[in-house]
């Protein structure tokens, strides 16, 4: 707001200005010299509003102009001789002192007829009981005030005739009715593989009650030449949104799906259908992979009566892997028994109902893995982890989701997912701390360590590094290490946890260098992970130590709890503790 240039003495008399919008006249100061300031029915958007008529404007020395302030929703024009709403509503005048002068501005504001919501999807009319006297109104004129305002979208003609009948009848203290309302935008569906034949539950799904599907998963089913397995789904594109203003608001489209297929199996484009080429048993693969192999089953340990197993097709292991025995198949992989210090790994999906023992002990699957326990051992799969029944120092990462009963124990090690965790009791009174992350791809984390390891190097030999050096070479050598401390220190604090983004992308922040939490991301750089849904549901008791991290935040937790969800609140800058239903 700017006063007019006028900067007279306060006891001077004004030449007062032309109110062009006077409908009723209210007392309001008896030692302004007009004694009564007016009240008025709605003006339109341009309207003058007041104009300084005398002919001898702006060369008048005599009587020098009131001055003037433009208010909200006001401009003056370019000779600044009027006054000008810049929106359709109320007119309201008031007066401010300036506390050097102490001369009287007068101030003319118009406070919008229309209200917008901040997020553009809602407008209504407010109305005043007193200043309105546009009783004789009409929807239509209801309708061309929206549309010159702006507001023409999702405008609601049975709200207008509302409106219109309020205004006849005359409103209560104000009233406020919603005259439009803006089109949110409808996403599209991904494309999917919709299966013709029952494979059964993927073990660990969250089902639609908030439930998880801890049913034993159902694999190897058979099929046979020419059998119609599944059909895919295209995509949808949705439907684009819209404000009240009629700005659109982009949807998200579904995401395509490439459908990949092994063995005796084909997919057939121009009808986007899967059949069998002859006859096998079926595995599925992150919903988009299909294959079809000949089934293998060993009635017995893998020993040295057995040796090595490695297959292209799905194997049943009725026994048990004994050390040093290694088991590799392109199928999905079932073992009844137990895996102990040796690896097993699969192109698709393992179930292994007994445990897997030992340092040496590891399992690798490109698919879903579900196991019963796991002891000092490491896991890496694709998809989905299930645990029934304990984690004990052991090491795993998933490209999915870790799902853990919840009469379950998880004690010391890892546990990374780049999707959602579920755990029922976590850690044990005298155990060491566990590192829990949901929403980090593993690969990063563990770079980031090596990164944070390298810094840390460099800042402590520095000195050791530079004991052989004087002069100048001494400082040719600081400034080539200071150099390489900082090119590391910028992809340390750059890298990035969260799927579905550039590897560098996090914005640089200050941090309290006390902060054992990085720099957070912010929502537009999540690109294929929605990070607010993610989470870290504990069923049991989490004991204090446990180290927590959502995406790229971390926290310790400070004392032992029961029944608590962790996620990341708004601003993806602190992990909440909330209770769990």
């Amino acid at each position: 707001m700017k006063p007019t240039d006028y900067t007279g003495p306060p006891s001077q008399e004004y030449l007062e200005p032309t109110l062009c919008f006077t409908s009723t006249k209210l007392k309001i100061d008896e030692n302004y010299p007009l004694e009564k300031l007016p009240v008025t029915e709605p003006v339109q958007k341009g309207q003058l509003l007041l104009e300084f008529t005398d002919s001898g404007f702006p060369g008048n020395e005599k009587i020098p102009l009131r001055p003037v302030i433009a208010g909200l929703n006001t401009a003056f024009s370019e000779d600044r001789n009027q006054l000008l709403s810049m929106v359709t509503g109320y007119p309201e005048i008031a007066f401010h002192t300036d506390p050097d002068s102490e001369e009287k501005h007068l101030v003319v504001s118009v406070e919008p007829l229309f209200r917008i919501s901040g997020s553009r999807m809602e407008a209504s009319i407010i109305i005043r009981p007193l200043l309105f006297n546009c009783t004789n109104w009409t929807s239509e004129d209801l309708y061309q005030l929206l549309t010159t305002s702006g507001i023409v979208s999702g405008i609601d003609y049975n709200q207008l005739n509302l409106t219109k009948e309020i205004i006849r009848k005359g409103p209560g203290e104000h009233e406020s009715v919603v005259l439009s309302r803006g089109r949110t935008p409808q996403d599209g569906e991904d494309a999917y593989l919709k299966f013709h034949l029952e494979i059964g539950p993927i073990a660990g799904t969250l089902l639609p009650d908030g439930t998880i599907d801890f049913r034993e998963r159902k694999i190897m089913v058979p099929v046979s030449a020419g059998q119609l397995i599944a059909t895919k789904v295209p995509l949808t594109k949705g439907r684009p949104g819209m404000t009240v203003e009629g700005e659109p608001i982009a949807q998200r489209i579904g995401l395509d799906m490439e459908v990949k297929t092994s063995g005796e199996v084909e997919y057939l484009p121009d009808t986007h259908q899967v059949r069998a080429t002859g006859d096998g048993v079926l595995s599925v693969v992150h919903d988009n992979v299909i294959k079809v192999c000949s089934k293998q089953e060993i009635h017995s340990d893998i020993d040295y009566a057995i040796g090595n197993i490695e297959s292209r097709n799905s194997v049943v292991i009725h026994g048990s892997v004994l050390p040093c025995f290694k088991v590799k198949t392109d199928g999905d992989l079932e073992i009844n028994g137990n895996v102990t210090s040796t690896q097993v790994s699969s192109l698709s999906n393992i179930v292994i109902k007994g445990g897997i023992f030992g340092n040496g002990s590891s399992l690798k699957a490109e698919g879903d893995a579900d196991i019963f326990f796991i002891e000092q051992g490491h896991i890496q799969c694709g998809g989905n982890c299930v645990i029934r029944k304990q984690c004990y120092y052991s090491y795993i990462s998933v490209g999915g989701d870790i799902r853990c009963k919840e009469n379950s124990v998880i004690v010391g090690g890892e546990l990374v997912a780049e999707g959602s965790i579920t755990l029922g009791d976590a850690g044990a009174t005298d155990s060491d701390p566990g590192f829990i992350a949901a929403g980090v791809v593993a690969e990063r984390l563990y770079q980031s360590r090596k990164l944070q390891k390298r810094l840390a190097d460099y800042q402590e030999s520095i000195i050791q590094r530079l004991k052989g050096y004087t002069g100048a070479a001494r400082t040719k050598k600081l400034h080539s290490i200071k150099g390489r401390i900082e090119e590391i220190k910028f992809q340390y604090l750059h890298i990035n946890m969260l799927p579905g983004t550039a590897l560098y992308s996090r914005p640089e922040e200050k941090t309290d260098s006390s902060s054992e939490s990085p720099p957070s991301t912010t929502k537009e750089q999540t690109q294929n992970i929605d990070i607010s849904k993610i989470t870290i549901d504990v069923y049991g008791n989490i004991q204090a130590g446990n180290i927590l991290q959502i995406g790229n935040r971390m926290m310790t937790i400070d004392e032992t709890m029961s029944r608590k969800r962790f996620q990341l609140d708004e601003s993806q800058t602190l992990i909440l503790t909330l209770p769990l239903r």
